[in-house]
């Protein structure tokens, strides 16, 4: 018998055959992953993120894109970094140095 693994998922995908998609998080290692459970009688199939938005191209990837927006604060006003990549502030203050002007 294998370990249980204790981890927060949040559902992003149903599919018409009932398959079901969660984006998931390991409590212990804080790595996020896919979990797919192809029908209730199915194992539960585990994706690392990379490898599921390579090789997933339809409905189900363009949901998960949708989640992991919908996570980000959209409260901020954006500001554009040295790259001309549009943020919002409270992430370019924790992963751009700040500038002396």
């Amino acid at each position: 018998m294998t370990e249980q693994v204790p981890r927060v998922a949040r559902e992003f995908h149903v599919g018409p055959a009932g398959d079901r998609y969660a984006l998931t998080r390991d409590l212990k290692t804080g790595e996020p992953y896919v979990l797919h459970r192809p029908c209730e009688s199915d194992p539960e199939v585990q994706l690392d993120l990379g490898s599921f938005l390579v090789l997933f191209r339809g409905q189900e990837r363009d949901d998960l894109l949708q989640l992991i927006g919908s996570l980000l604060p959209d409260d901020e006003q954006p500001v554009r970094d040295g790259l001309g990549v549009v943020r919002p502030a409270r992430f370019m203050s924790r992963w751009m140095p700040s500038r002396q002007d």
